[in-house]
């Protein structure tokens, strides 16, 4: 290929790349410029509002203004609604009265305990979960909430004598924020939660009632929040058999309604004897059934960690500070 030649394809292809580098950058500069012209419109109408005073129109300002006065309404009557279900905190009481508080309370619920039948089995003294308090005063601060604690702990306890139950053991009443080993402070600043946790056994009638009692009461709000229940009967319920196989006679005493047990059985049937004649002898007659009940007789140990919530009033209710709004101008 000739020097001319080569400059003329040299010249085609130069011509044609410095064609198109202009056309894209002509192209390229105009969809630039209508974005630059777009952020600056965006820039100018933020500004602009930004210069603005807002201001509520009367009707807007009507609506809200009605809609709070609704609302600290809602709220006044729910705080008088709570006032009949719990008491509002004692806080002119000494710390020096709340600990012969304690005492007095522990030796009333261990008379009562024993009255309706409750064994309290604890290795140590029971103080209803207030052992430090037996021989150390409370900070004052903390006094308000843990008597209402110590009335609501006892009225439990009751709440469980007056169901049936026959032992109590194991029981714990956790730390509240202020005394050692508690949180720092409450997770909720509208109620607060006070729990406690302890084993009791009894028949299941006796649990069942006492479950019922605790969602139906009326000075105190209990949250059942763990519930675990053991069978002390492991195994299933024992056949009765006689000579010809399974036997469901049943003798009674009609005079102290007292039944024949296996052993009275087996000693009247001695050497082919008959069981009526003998059963008769002894005071003892027939009372026969088709069916009997294997199970729901049986004891059962039952865990449990309840909360005792106290919902607070206004005058308790901790408000969060207000943010301090951004300058504007601030860079983000």
């Amino acid at each position: 290929m000739n020097s001319k030649t080569w400059l003329t394809t040299f010249g085609v292809l130069a011509a044609l790349v410095i064609g198109g580098t202009g056309f894209y950058a002509f192209s390229s500069y105009g969809s630039y410029k209508a974005a630059m012209e777009g952020w600056d419109s965006k820039v100018g109408s933020i500004q602009a509002l930004e210069r603005k005073v807002p201001y509520p129109t009367e009707e807007n300002s009507a609506a809200v203004k009605e809609s709070l006065e609704k609302y600290q309404l809602a709220v006044e009557q729910l705080s008088v609604t709570l006032k009949a279900f719990q008491r509002p905190l004692n806080k002119e009481l000494a710390n020096t009265t709340f600990q012969q508080s304690v005492k007095s309370r522990v030796e009333g619920f261990r008379q009562y305990a024993r009255t309706g039948g409750l064994e309290i089995d604890s290795t140590s003294e029971f103080q209803l979960g207030f052992d430090t308090y037996a021989n150390t005063l409370p900070q004052p601060e903390l006094v308000p909430v843990l008597d209402y604690e110590l009335e609501a702990i006892d009225h439990l306890l009751r709440t469980l004598v007056d169901s049936g139950a026959e032992t109590i053991s194991a029981f714990q009443r956790d730390a509240i924020p202020g005394e050692v080993g508690g949180a720092e402070k409450h997770e909720s600043g509208v109620v607060h939660k006070y729990p406690v946790r302890f084993r009791f056994s009894g028949s299941f009638e006796a649990f069942q009632q006492f479950v019922n009692a605790l969602a139906n009461d009326k000075k105190f709000f209990y949250i059942l929040r763990v519930l675990k229940v053991k069978n002390q009967a492991t195994e299933g319920a024992i056949k009765e058999l006689s000579e010809g196989g399974a036997s469901f006679e049943r003798f009674e005493n009609p005079s102290t309604k007292e039944i024949a047990t296996s052993e009275m059985l087996a000693e009247w049937s001695a050497d082919g004897a008959d069981i009526a004649a003998k059963a008769r002898e002894a005071g003892f007659v027939r009372a026969d059934q088709d069916a009997r009940v294997l199970m729901g007789q049986e004891l059962i140990s039952v865990f449990v960690v309840i909360d005792i919530a106290r919902f607070l009033g206004p005058d308790e209710e901790v408000r969060p500070e207000p943010k301090s709004e951004a300058k504007k101008g601030a860079k983000r």
